[in-house]
């Protein structure tokens, strides 16, 4: 990290790209806690607006699934301003929706954004700070908890209004805008013709499909959760304490990622994970049990890309794109069910399916783990 500092044309993309993943974290993050005043706002249940949180997710997989030849033919700087102009015209129609269909239109052109800002910010860094490039990863994906922080705190300081967290959204992606237009890109790869080990490559699949599913999951959820234990006000300050301690994470997983092997790092995550899950369904642990879930959570997406591109050194960039979309498939698959089940079954559901998918994750991770050992 110390090269940063010295080289202009990095430090500028750092910058970039931390600004960047503050704004995805706002825009995510604002969702879960305001999801009681958005029914309210719009006389509709849960179930449908757990639908609305999984057209974010499926917009932001179509950018991502197709990011691939976007960003072969445009390159990394064309395919950020697009990605922000659309993202910046999803929460502009959020903020201003007169009625639940333009809410949902919103949402979907936010998520076609969020996706490739995201996939597109990752994969540069990724590439610029090769062959060590987790601390950056880290330090980068902090930013997105910084966000993810701030859009929560707004919700509940202006009594469960998506509005302020929206306004942090369009003042900051404008500025990441600007920032985006002297931004220097890397010298693009030759697709490499060697064999892919394709176990491996689909243990990284499954393993961010459930990794997203849980992250997001969580985010979204804890505060319909806690609400009827400590209110609606005192919830929402729990999403972003939940997000707090993602930011807090990997800022601690910057330099231990230097240090730790990315396997090793993200299998001993997962566990806490799952055990810190498991404890959300004591009622008077379940305030404490999130946020440390979010610590456990926080190194685990931008190690497992250092991960990869140690796995896969010839052909990262590519399957770093197959990897990301099926990470958007997690909260896709998850969020409408998540609603559904509540609508049926109470707002204690949801620590159970979080639980189960916190256990999937180290499950999938370990197994991941043996198999690129052998490999």
């Amino acid at each position: 990290m110390r090269r940063t500092l010295a080289d202009p044309i990095l430090r500028r993309l750092l910058l970039t790209g931390l600004l960047g993943f503050f704004v995805i974290g706002a825009l995510q993050a604002a969702y879960g806690p305001a999801l009681p005043g958005l029914s309210r706002r719009f006389d509709v249940g849960l179930d449908l607006l757990g639908q609305a949180l999984a057209l974010h997710f499926a917009g932001s997989f179509v950018t991502i699934a197709t990011s691939a030849p976007i960003l072969a033919r445009f390159g990394y700087r064309a395919s950020l301003l697009a990605g922000s102009s659309v993202m910046l015209a999803g929460a502009f129609i959020v903020l201003f929706a007169p009625t639940w269909p333009w809410f949902f239109a919103g949402t979907l052109l936010g998520g076609l954004g969020f996706g490739l800002v995201d996939v597109s910010l990752n994969l540069v860094v990724a590439r610029s700070f090769a062959p060590n490039a987790a601390p950056a990863l880290n330090l980068l994906n902090a930013f997105f908890g910084v966000g993810s922080v701030a859009a929560p705190a707004a919700v509940a300081l202006s009594g469960g209004s998506i509005a302020p967290a929206m306004a942090i959204v369009l003042v900051s992606g404008s500025m990441m805008m600007v920032l985006t237009w002297g931004l220097v890109e890397p010298t693009r790869l030759v697709a490499s013709r060697a064999a892919i080990p394709w176990l491996a490559a689909a243990g990284f699949l499954v393993m961010y499909f459930v990794y997203v599913a849980g992250e997001a999951g969580v985010g979204g959820w804890l505060t319909v959760h806690l609400a009827p234990w400590i209110g609606e006000s005192a919830a929402a300050w729990n999403a972003s304490a939940y997000w707090a301690s993602l930011t807090v994470g990997r800022l601690i997983a910057t330099p231990i990622s230097a240090r730790v092997a990315p396997a090793t790092f993200v299998v001993a995550s997962s566990l806490v994970v799952f055990l810190a899950l498991a404890a959300t369904h004591v009622p008077t642990l379940a305030p404490f049990a999130y946020p440390l879930a979010g610590l456990a959570f926080a190194p685990i997406f931008p190690t497992g890309l250092a991960w990869l591109q140690r796995v896969f050194p010839a052909r990262s960039e590519a399957i770093a794109s197959a990897v990301l979309a099926a990470a958007t498939l997690g909260p896709v698959a998850t969020s409408g069910l998540i609603g559904w089940l509540v609508e049926r079954g109470g707002a204690e559901v949801i620590a159970t399916v979080m639980t189960l998918v916190g256990g999937a994750l180290f499950t999938v991770s370990f197994t991941l783990a043996r198999v690129t050992r052998r490999a």
